[in-house]
């Protein structure tokens, strides 16, 4: 009977770990990234894959909860497999990323078409730097696991035909003309989540946004680059990644760079930016904290703070000053959100004025202006 009770007790154990399929070319890091999340605590390596098409067989076998994903694969590679999983079985996807121009470019289109985080392989040896590695990963897929996917339909080719322009965009471009001069600028933070969260709220901004926008989306460096110029390319808005002393215009989203803080300045009347190398702050750099404390510093009332989806809690203490300093607090809501983490706490605090879907942002944005 003991032996019956503690079979029963060891299956529901098994049923409630994390269940993770590994898919890379490479042994070595499929063997290390089986090793780390198989020291997790609540989760295990349930299959691995070397190829995209194993991925997709083992993927029907194993019914894993979370899949970490390499891109640069021989064959059918990861950008096709991201694609037909979240067609057909959606699952959390983490990419394994290269740290360089073509694996950050090739990680944003895996966030564009439903990878929901990414871990960046490491630039040389395994061996260097694998304990923040390590930590950075089973966080992730501990999170992934609450994520709830929904099913996205493989991208229309060029030449079909694409969406109509969304009513929500006609609504900016219409009241942007309505603006009073009561805000001058625009803050946003966020972290897992943000890319598509970002995409949706920017590319809804008409080209002659009244104000500038600064943004922190945590992200390290190379990647964050990339995202910029991926956003560049979809915005009606100039996009691109913040340079030490960029001056902040109206119809011009600034991005913080991975691994330096952003403050503002409003010296000499000149609105401008100011890179850092201080301490991580809130774990993080670049952190929404220190990006928001200036802005509560330099621009009070002026300002709108907006904190979307995003792991942690970094942002709630800069919203708080913000809030403090007659700033408008933005928050987006759990339901649109894909970690509900960062937005929760700014909520939790009391310092969001509004809290809306992600789509809806960029209404209450203008509605301010």
């Amino acid at each position: 009977m003991c032996a019956k009770l503690r079979s029963i007790f060891l299956s529901q154990e098994r049923n409630k770990m994390i269940r993770v399929l590994v898919v890379d070319d490479s042994p070595l890091v499929r063997k290390i990234a089986a090793d780390i999340i198989d020291s997790g605590t609540g989760m295990e390596v349930v299959a691995t894959a070397p190829s995209a098409e194993i991925a997709m067989a083992r993927m029907e076998k194993f019914n894993p909860d979370v899949v970490t994903m390499d891109i640069e694969m021989p064959g059918m590679g990861g950008i096709a497999a991201i694609s037909e999983i979240m067609a057909t079985r959606p699952t959390p996807i983490i990419v394994l990323s290269a740290f360089a121009k073509r694996g950050a470019e090739l990680t944003m289109l895996a966030l564009d078409l439903g990878a929901v985080d990414f871990i960046p392989k490491p630039t040389s040896s395994l061996s260097g730097g694998i304990t923040d590695i390590a930590r950075e990963l089973i966080e992730k897929v501990r999170e992934a696991r609450k994520i709830h996917v929904k099913k996205i339909e493989k991208p229309v080719k060029e030449n079909e035909q694409k969406e109509p322009e969304p009513a929500a965009d006609q609504e900016v471009k219409e009241k942007i003309f309505k603006k009073s001069g009561s805000i001058d600028l625009v803050s946003i933070g966020t972290s897992t989540g943000g890319p598509v969260a970002l995409r949706t709220v920017l590319t809804r901004l008409s080209a002659n946004f009244p104000v500038g926008v600064v943004i922190v989306q945590h992200m390290p460096p190379v990647f964050t680059n990339a995202f910029a110029n991926r956003l560049d390319s979809l915005c009606k808005i100039d996009v691109k990644e913040a340079e030490d002393g960029d001056f902040i215009m109206p119809g011009r989203a600034l991005i913080a760079p991975g691994d330096f803080h952003m403050t503002v300045t409003k010296f000499n009347t000149q609105p401008k930016i100011i890179l850092q190398k201080w301490k991580p702050v809130s774990g993080h750099r670049p952190s929404v904290d220190v990006l928001l404390s200036s802005v509560a510093r330099e621009y009070g009332d002026k300002a709108i703070g907006v904190i979307m989806t995003g792991m942690g809690k970094d942002g709630a203490d800069g919203m708080s000053e913000l809030k403090k300093n007659g700033g408008y607090v933005i928050a987006q809501d759990e339901g649109s959100s894909v970690i509900y983490g960062m937005n929760r706490e700014v909520i939790r605090n009391g310092d969001a004025n509004e809290v809306v879907p992600v789509y809806n942002i960029p209404d209450r944005i203008v509605s301010r202006l």
